[in-house]
């Protein structure tokens, strides 16, 4: 029997599975197991799912090139305090010819910790019924700093001139005037949620290190309760606290690690000979390598190198913002930068990777307080280019997540892709429009067919027929909303696919 007859009789089993109402049950509550399922909880939202653009303040706290970039590949939200200042920002962009039409100007009072949106900015999280709201997390305590013990006691970097714990209520309360002018629900969290420590793969798990359990502690919540809290409003069914990774810092993860996707982590490595060499393999090898994906699986990890600046400070590379279609890395003006874009590149094929250096006497308008806090280079080991951006997400988007085939299968094994796709908009999927495609590696010519529905609306299965031994297979899933969303699995499909070989 050739490809394409194997195809055609896939085909018909397929359908006749689809017409038998009580057999189709039966088997998708035997396969249940293989999809993403919201059911009843809230989903938070992963970095790489569809944005309308970037949250940024003025004045600025990022290259002001990497402002450029931001507003030309997507749009960007700045902060201003008032008027004044948002016709400084609008003279600058015209003179960097950054168009105002990409351009959203917010109106909110800026305290002392303003420049990172990324720790007291909202997460995106969708209901089941699909409404979109912003989840404000509390930050009033700025910022909580530990050794490497999990039980280690905070240490806080903002005090008055009595010695009194300085409180950063205002930048904890600027969420409220972002969701009112763009016109968004907010979802107001009763738990530390700080966003550097706190990354999440849009299937209902979450990582963060241990600091995030003493920070909660000191607020009056304990582990518990935590935990308890965040599956009820955030949706974390699973929640990896991971050991701290600095002898003395604030430990937010993603200093330490970048989630690329919901099966893949992208960990810094430092040289064999710098003092944090073995913390960091020993939380690679003790914890990260034998948790689970949400589809059981154990995840990729990819390391990314990194090296020292300025003594014994590493360079954090997995400190970048993914942002739709393009990786923006911060660099740090030593060789490893170059080698570190080509572990992003290597990583995210498909994706255009774009990194940026931050000397201050090359910026145009740097403030005073710029110049005091970073000196001369305004990234450090702690503080990057993700620390200072957030995305605001779009509340149309497609979601997809895809159960891979495993990357070897048998020459008679059923190659069964399991999707899951949720369409936000209030429009619904073109369900003839959502497909599979696939193609053998090396081949031009792609082949595809309609998703099958199943008895969850959200769920869909599609077969790709028996190839012989050695064959390898490349394949993605595509998905088209009435309202003319679009959304593809792998993100950079087709540049970037799915595939298997046939053993």
């Amino acid at each position: 029997m050739n490809h394409s007859q194997t195809y055609y009789l896939y085909l018909l089993i397929l359908f006749v599975i689809c017409s038998c109402s009580n057999g189709h049950k039966e088997s998708l509550k035997i396969s249940e197991a293989n999809f993403y399922s919201q059911d009843s909880k809230n989903r938070t939202v992963a970095e790489w799912e569809p944005a309308l653009g970037t949250m940024v303040v003025w004045p600025l706290s990022i290259p002001h090139k990497l402002a450029i970039e931001l507003a030309k590949d997507n749009h960007l939200y700045t902060l201003v305090e008032n008027e004044d200042s948002r016709k400084e920002a609008e003279k600058w962009f015209k003179e960097w010819k950054i168009q105002l039409d990409d351009v959203t100007f917010i109106y909110a009072e800026q305290g002392v910790d303003a420049w990172w949106t990324r720790d007291w900015g909202p997460s995106a999280v969708f209901s089941p019924n699909k409404s979109y709201s912003l989840a404000d997390g509390k930050y009033i305590y700025a910022t909580p700093l530990s050794d490497l013990a999990c039980n280690d006691s905070l240490r806080f970097l903002y005090f008055d001139q009595n010695n009194k714990m300085q409180l950063t209520q205002v930048d904890d309360d600027a969420t409220i005037p972002l969701a009112k002018q763009l016109g968004f629900d907010i979802m107001d969290l009763p738990f530390n949620n700080t966003g550097g420590n706190v990354l999440t793969d849009g299937l209902g798990t979450a990582f963060s290190t241990c600091v995030i359990k003493a920070e909660n502690k000191y607020h009056g919540i304990d582990t518990q309760e935590f935990l308890k809290l965040n599956d009820s409003l955030l949706g974390f069914e699973r929640y990896h606290i991971i050991s701290n990774f600095e002898h003395y810092g604030i430990q937010h993860i993603d200093c330490f690690l970048k989630l690329i996707d919901e099966e893949t982590i992208l960990v810094a490595e430092p040289p064999k000979d710098h003092k944090l060499f073995e913390i960091y393999k020993n939380i690679v090898d003790n914890e990260l390598s034998v948790l689970k994906t949400p589809y059981g699986n154990p995840y990729t990890i990819l390391k990314l190198k990194t090296a020292r600046y300025r003594g014994e400070q590493l360079a954090a590379y997995t400190n970048s913002l993914i942002l739709n279609n393009t990786v923006y890395v911060p660099l740090f003006d030593i060789p490893q930068d170059a080698i570190a874009l080509q572990t992003w590149k290597s990583a995210m094929p498909g994706y255009t990777v774009k990194g940026f250096t931050f000397a201050l006497a090359d910026e145009p308008i740097v403030t005073e307080q710029l110049k005091r806090h970073y000196r001369n280079y305004g990234w450090n080991d702690g503080d990057a280019l993700h620390c200072r951006t957030r995305a605001i997400w779009n509340p149309e988007m497609i979601f997809v997540s895809v159960n891979k085939i495993a990357d070897q299968v048998a020459a008679n094994s059923e190659n069964m892709v399991y999707t899951t796709i949720i369409d936000y908009s209030e429009d619904g999927l073109d369900k003839n429009q959502c497909k599979l495609f696939w193609r053998v590696s090396g081949h031009q010519e792609w082949h595809h067919t309609t998703l099958s529905t199943t008895s969850n609306e959200h769920h869909f299965i599609a077969n790709i027929p028996e190839y012989e031994s050695g064959t390898t297979i490349e394949y993605y899933v595509s998905a088209v909303s009435k309202s003319g969303e679009t959304a593809t699995r792998p993100i950079m499909a087709p540049k970037a696919t799915y595939q298997y070989t046939v053993e």
